[in-house]
């Protein structure tokens, strides 16, 4: 799913200088990132000690700390964001409590951010990126038929963003096929969709024809949204997917060569390099792989259960392991790639009726994807089909 879009939405187009920070707490975690910060974000640290107690200053400093931590990957970065925005939380205004929501959505407190995102619309009900921020974390929850309720209503508010938020949670249903249609017509027509809409539009083909099973069309609109923007993260890892489908592994080098190296990152980097046959590039990144799952698993981290679960299937080759943590993820999301290594981990342990969530998810939310595939003698029973998409 293209979650990425609220990052786009972040900042309102009069935008707060971005200056502040608060406490030395957060000032010591950010010091302790291993990427470098950003001169911006330095001068934030330093301009917020002088008004700690200003909401304006944190906010900021927050909304400089969530875009920065994005770009590079870095869940730390966006920590300290909730960090210096909690002291403004119990007193705290919509733009505050979205903030602080989408910090902890990225840290995948998804049900603490559901909470916060609740008060900011009951204060600011027309708030377009706390209702876009609710919609996705509904569609990350595969809550597909309450991310269509919030995308409605923010039709309401501002149709293109409507459109687009609908069309996410449709492209898991058999409607992809008429959102991929529309989205053809829509996007050659100047002025239909603002510049900063475009990639989440056409990052939104590319997961349709990926879904489909058209990988070549898949890796060209992937394609077209890296070069939109080379720090995009998502569609990097999906092209990346696309490229070890189609056996191009020389390709997943590339296109991640400057990628930060979040543990998606890694993974594949691992998969492409095993291909060719580079065993001394492999080795380090193996280590340092195998190092951060079991920091994970030692500390009762859930947050990266996906990744933790593709390495135990695809390269440390220990399928009970990968099972483990593939159920462990499902409990905490429910995207295309969490019932696709459920289903996979099931199959390769050899239980396949621990892929049954994965059955009942798809007859609740009316999922219809031609690529996923569930073990012989694990099937839904579908119900009643979605409704169209609106134009």
């Amino acid at each position: 799913m293209a979650i990425v879009v609220v990052a786009s939405l972040l900042a309102p187009a009069t935008e707060v200088t971005r200056a502040g920070l608060t406490d030395s707490t957060v000032v010591a975690r950010l010091q302790r990132a291993q990427a470098p910060l950003s001169a911006a974000l330095i001068t934030a640290m330093r301009a917020s000690r002088a008004a700690p107690a200003d909401p304006v200053l944190a906010r900021a400093a927050a909304r400089i700390m969530i875009e920065q931590g994005r770009d590079l990957g870095d869940s730390r970065i966006v920590g300290a964001a909730s960090g210096i925005l909690r002291p403004f939380l119990a007193t705290g205004d919509a733009e505050t409590l979205d903030l602080s929501a989408t910090a902890r959505q990225y840290q995948h407190d998804f049900n603490g951010a559901l909470d916060l995102l609740d008060r900011a619309i009951a204060i600011d009900p027309r708030g377009i990126n706390a209702r876009l921020s609710r919609a996705t974390i509904y569609t990350v929850l595969g809550r597909l038929d309450d991310a269509l309720v919030e995308c409605g209503t923010l039709s309401g508010l501002r149709p293109d963003v409507g459109f687009l938020c609908q069309s996410t949670a449709l492209i898991l249903t058999d409607q992809a096929p008429v959102v991929a249609t529309r989205l053809a017509q829509i996007l050659p027509q100047p002025g239909m969709l603002p510049d900063s809409l475009r990639p989440w539009a056409i990052g939104l083909q590319g997961e349709i024809a990926a879904l489909q099973g058209d990988d070549p069309a898949a890796l060209s609109y992937f394609n077209g949204v890296i070069a939109a923007d080379q720090t995009v993260i998502r569609e990097r890892l999906l092209a990346a997917d696309v490229l070890l489908r189609l056996s191009r592994p020389q390709g997943v080098i590339d296109i991640l060569a400057d990628a930060p190296p979040v543990d998606g990152v890694l993974l594949r980097q691992v998969l492409a390099l095993r291909a060719l046959n580079d065993t001394a590039a492999t080795a380090p990144l193996e280590t340092e792989l195998a190092r951060r799952v079991t920091l994970n698993l030692d500390l009762g981290l859930t947050s990266h259960a996906r990744e933790d679960g593709l390495y135990f299937l695809l390269i440390a080759a220990d399928p009970a392991a990968a099972l483990e943590r593939a159920q462990v993820n499902w409990a905490l999301q429910h995207e295309i790639e969490d019932a696709r290594l459920l289903i996979d981990a099931a199959t390769a342990a050899g239980q396949p009726e621990a892929a049954a969530p994965v059955a009942d998810w798809i007859a609740a939310q009316h999922i219809v994807v031609p690529t996923l595939h569930l073990p012989a003698g694990v099937a839904p029973e579908l119900g009643p089909e979605p409704g169209p998409v609106s134009p």
